[in-house]
């Protein structure tokens, strides 16, 4: 939509979660941001970097935002990001000078996910807000650099959890706070990734444990999230298996790259990234400054992640929660349900969709009800990750002030504890033990999650 037909979108409707308690009390005229416009600077200009919190910010937000750098350690790529974003402020291959000459208030992170620390660390110190991309950061030791740096900085940080602004979502958290379910005891969640969705992981940087975590935490930190705020409780114990099938040294041939592999007419995942401009613009053109390969090859030996996943997490509060992430199907999607003293909720929500709705069943516990199962519609709206995107924007930068019934706004915290579930469960998958979440930092598991201040 148009810029201006989404602010009356959004006015109209509120935050759009298809239940009363999204909007709350207050109007929304009361919760928006004064005219000065909040100075941000964004680090990491990868293709989510250029796109979300770049093209999208100065086309859409410009109202509220003004982009003051954009900073990046490879000069080839924040150029090229610069002209593709449509922005005229300067760029940088060094923080500390970004920040001295530029003076942003907020700095965005949406760098490499093991940079995470340093960029959110340091920018604390230098006295920025921070509103980082998921997950948090890649381990332990970074996570408690981070709680620290927080903690002393008396700043504030925004973890960018877009999976819990979907309005069908947001009414799944609204039936659950209303007791539709009673007291939950337990839970089941289901995540698959298509073939090719996986193999685009296997492509790039997040194939390498050392950088992304494993797909344990880089795509875990979205599930674990959802599931910390959905249960509304904190994780206390994880085991967990995993392995690799098909990828990194399990091929029987690779290559340098997919265009430069003797390989590709044979190879099932061969992919041409000349034929993607944009792609080819900002990663391949500019190699020859940090040496990173987009159309990288699939079964490269440095490849160490883990494409089957299933674990078991027991939360403070008892709930007891079964999980899986699979990426050998060419399904997309998920299924989750809740178990209750009243009764059991579920979703099953296949791609992205454009529906204009989501069915949930409930199905009743026959103690309390003879009903039968009952379906509710929950509306689903345009815009990236099931319209949740725009919402979750909308949240940050025109309604900042606004009620946050549904606590969908997450933080440090929030941030950590989803991550420390994918940390855990890559220990349990090397170790074969169960592991503790309140070994792994300062942080202790709370029966009921605190409310972000």
């Amino acid at each position: 939509m148009k810029k201006m037909n989404r602010r009356q979108f959004m006015a109209n409707t509120g935050a759009a979660a298809g239940g009363a308690l999204l909007l709350g009390s207050a109007s929304v005229k009361a919760a928006t941001r004064s005219s000065k416009r909040l100075r941000v600077a964004l680090v990491g200009t990868g293709v989510r970097g250029c796109s979300l919190w770049g093209r999208n910010l100065v086309e859409n937000y410009s109202d509220y935002v003004q982009m003051v750098g954009l900073c990046d350690h490879n000069p080839g790529r924040v150029n090229y990001a610069k002209q593709y974003i449509g922005c005229d402020c300067p760029v940088f291959t060094d923080l500390e000078e970004l920040v001295r000459k530029q003076k942003p208030e907020t700095l965005i992170v949406t760098t490499e996910d093991s940079a995470h620390h340093k960029i959110i660390v340091r920018g604390l110190e230098l006295g920025c807000n921070i509103i980082t991309e998921k997950p948090l950061t890649i381990d332990e030791k970074k996570a408690q650099a981070i709680i620290d740096a927080e903690r002393k900085s008396g700043k504030n940080v925004i973890v960018t959890f877009n999976y819990r602004y979907p309005p069908y979502r947001a009414k799944i958290k609204e039936l659950l706070m209303q007791g539709l379910v009673g007291e939950i005891t337990s839970a089941e969640f289901q995540y698959y990734l298509s073939d090719g969705h996986l193999a685009e992981y296997m492509r790039r940087w997040h194939g390498e444990a050392c950088r992304g975590g494993t797909l344990w935490v880089h795509k875990g930190t979205h599930h674990f999230d959802m599931a910390n705020w959905f249960i509304d409780s904190e994780p206390k114990e994880v085991f967990a298996y995993a392995t690799l099938e098909r990828f990194g040294s399990n091929g029987a041939f690779r290559g340098k790259s997919c265009r430069n592999c003797a390989h590709s007419g044979k190879c099932a995942y061969f992919w041409d990234i000349t034929k993607k401009e944009h792609l080819y613009n900002l990663y391949t053109k500019n190699e020859q400054y940090d040496g990173y390969v987009r159309d990288n090859c699939v079964f490269r030996h440095q490849i160490d992640i883990f494409s089957k996943h299933s674990a078991v997490i027991k939360y403070a509060n008892g709930v007891y929660l079964n999980y899986s992430l699979t990426g050998d199907s060419d399904y997309e999607g998920y299924w989750i349900a809740f178990n209750g003293t009243r009764g059991r909720l579920e979703a099953r929500i296949e791609g992205f969709g454009s529906k204009e709705y989501n069915e949930l069943v409930f199905i009743p516990n026959s103690r309390f009800s003879d009903k039968p199962a009952q379906i509710i519609k929950a509306e689903h709206q345009p815009g990236g990750h099931w319209g949740g995107d725009p919402i979750m924007l909308d949240k940050i930068f025109v309604h900042p002030d606004k009620p946050d019934p549904l606590g969908q706004q997450a933080g440090v915290r929030d941030g950590v504890m989803s991550i420390l579930i994918g940390i855990a469960a890559r220990t349990s998958v090397y170790t074969g033990k169960p592991v503790n979440i309140a070994d792994l930092t300062d942080l202790t598991p709370m029966a009921k999650r605190p409310v972000k201040s």
